[in-house]
């Protein structure tokens, strides 16, 4: 239990740090990815009555994203196994309103792994009034 807590205050200390100012990028997308790196970090329970529950990361890209299916299996077995941190940092952002196209630092620190750290090509798409990420690459970067 005590494991648990350390690394779940881990990952909320990260994710504060995580975003470093940056003029070009707006503040909602800023948000959206704060939100994309938290509930990847919540994901995992280790209390028997929360179950572990990804939906709320997966809900942050668009199923018919290429290779979702086989990224959605990996992101299952990856939480159900382990409590995972975040960090997310822009690297590059261009775009409007309606699609931007980011490289991503992004270091992912999964329990009882080294850390795994590695610029990610990304696309998002305003879907409605939300953000989706509409492609990733690699995606092989969260294989358990």
């Amino acid at each position: 239990m005590r494991r648990g807590l350390f690394v779940a205050s881990l990952a909320s200390v990260l994710l504060t740090s995580a975003f470093p100012a940056i003029a070009q990028t707006p503040s909602d997308v800023v948000d959206f990815f704060r939100d994309v790196a938290a509930t990847l970090g919540a994901a995992h329970s280790d209390d028997p009555k929360v179950p572990t529950d990804p939906n709320p990361f997966l809900d942050k890209f668009d199923s018919r994203m290429p290779g979702f299916a086989a990224f959605r299996d990996e992101i299952l077995a990856l939480v159900a196994a382990s409590h995972v941190g975040s960090v997310i940092e822009f690297v590059t952002d261009e775009g409007d309103d309606h699609m931007r196209k980011l490289d991503l630092d992004w270091l992912l620190q999964i329990e009882d792994q080294q850390p795994r750290r590695q610029i990610l090509k990304c696309t998002i798409e305003r879907q409605g009034r939300k953000w989706k990420i509409t492609a990733l690459e690699p995606l092989d970067f969260f294989k358990q």
